[in-house]
């Protein structure tokens, strides 16, 4: 790949490695999920059906939500991306002159750059007043129109429901049909990523036209739908952000956070951020896997990673989204592996034949699978 993305990816990789031994371990989550669940590959394999059937069918469940929560009091407000979730937040702000705004560190605020951009309105984001507060909730559920939050502190929690101006901001994909899943869901969810057999605090809220609050929610897409499209590649949809991949891959251990320049990092963006962003700036991240399969082993909602960036790469390639470059070498290879007669040639000609494909700069840190001795067809022959 010959991208300027991708140059300053490997600089910031080498200028991150870290030489100490890598310690990645599943006792903590192989241990914390036997004690909480009899059978956990069970519990899990229930999770990624729960979040299957809300991404298949997403269109009519959003649509229910809406229904849900607007007949409950709230109102919803749907955005394609970031720009049209901060100009209508601005607008919402504005026409209640919200000059302070209590706001929750969250990924999701980070990739919507929402602090950032209040600071730009001149709003201040340690409200005093308890006018409004914003908040990303774990999941939104379908069947009664509610939102599932867990928070840090009993303050934290007050702060929200406090608020005479209550603002939830999630993404498309962070539901969950019924109210009876949340248990499922909110406990795997503490197990994967705060290590704990159950959350801290907890609360259900559904919106209320008889108190003298008001209720709204932003349903934001910001690049969604692109993986959607892909019935193989919306499995990635299932995440539920407990990060646990990051904590047991070897390269996101050996490189960390820096070199992907974005709040998604880890086997998670390997997978997302082409689609999310765009394929020429991105693409080498699906590369970016040694393909140990510990990313695929670990999700507590049996999300295929090590699969997707494998299918990523194959949708590159058949898109022609990759360099000439780089396409030329595939179809050179893949000419030379798939022929029989190379293939039955002496192992040390095609060694030989794979440095001249292969740079030597590439080769020289790396060890090259060896060829047998004899392939299966010449055995047969043999015989």
């Amino acid at each position: 790949m010959n991208t300027k993305e991708y140059k300053t990816f490997l600089s910031d990789c080498k200028a991150s490695i870290d030489e100490k031994p890598l310690t990645i371990s599943f006792d903590d989550f192989d241990d914390l999920s036997h004690s909480v669940f009899s059978n956990p590959q069970k519990i899990k394999q229930k999770a990624s059906e729960i979040r299957k059937k809300f991404i298949d069918n997403i269109d009519e469940n959003l649509l229910i939500f809406e229904r849900k929560f607007t007949e409950n009091g709230g109102k919803v407000h749907w955005c394609v991306s970031y720009d049209d979730f901060i100009d209508s937040l601005s607008v919402l702000l504005a026409k209640n002159k919200i000059k302070a705004v209590n706001t929750f560190t969250s990924r999701f605020n980070a990739e919507l750059g929402l602090d950032f951009s209040l600071k730009n309105e001149k709003i201040a984001t340690m409200a005093t007043d308890g006018k409004c507060a914003i908040l990303e909730p774990e999941f939104g559920i379908v069947n009664t129109g509610s939102l599932f939050s867990i928070f840090n502190s009993a303050f934290d929690m007050e702060i929200v429901m406090g608020s005479k101006l209550k603002i939830f901001i999630i993404p498309i994909n962070k539901f969950v049909c019924n109210i009876a899943e949340i248990d499922i869901m909110s406990t795997l969810l503490s197990i994967y990523r705060n290590q704990n057999d159950s959350p801290f605090l907890s609360s259900i809220f559904t919106p209320n036209s008889h108190t003298d609050s008001a209720s709204h929610v932003f349903l934001i897409d910001n690049g969604r739908s692109n993986i959607l499209a892909s019935k193989t590649h919306r499995k990635a949809l299932w995440c539920i952000d407990c990060d646990a991949c990051k904590r047991v891959c070897p390269v996101f251990n050996t490189i960390g956070d820096k070199p992907y320049n974005n709040v998604f990092t880890g086997p998670y963006a390997n997978v997302v951020l082409p689609f999310y962003e765009n394929f020429d700036s991105y693409k080498h991240l699906s590369f970016n896997s040694v393909g140990c399969g510990n990313c695929t082993r670990v999700c507590p909602v049996n999300i295929p990673l090590t699969d997707l960036m494998i299918e990523n790469r194959r949708f590159f390639f058949e898109k022609k989204i990759m360099d000439l470059g780089d396409e030329l070498l595939c179809s050179r290879l893949k000419k030379f592996l798939l022929s029989r007669s190379e293939m039955n040639k002496k192992t040390w000609l095609k060694r030989r034949k794979i440095k001249v494909f292969i740079k030597s700069s590439v080769l020289k840190n790396r060890i090259t699978p060896p060829f047998a001795k004899q392939s299966f067809n010449g055995l047969k022959i043999q015989k």
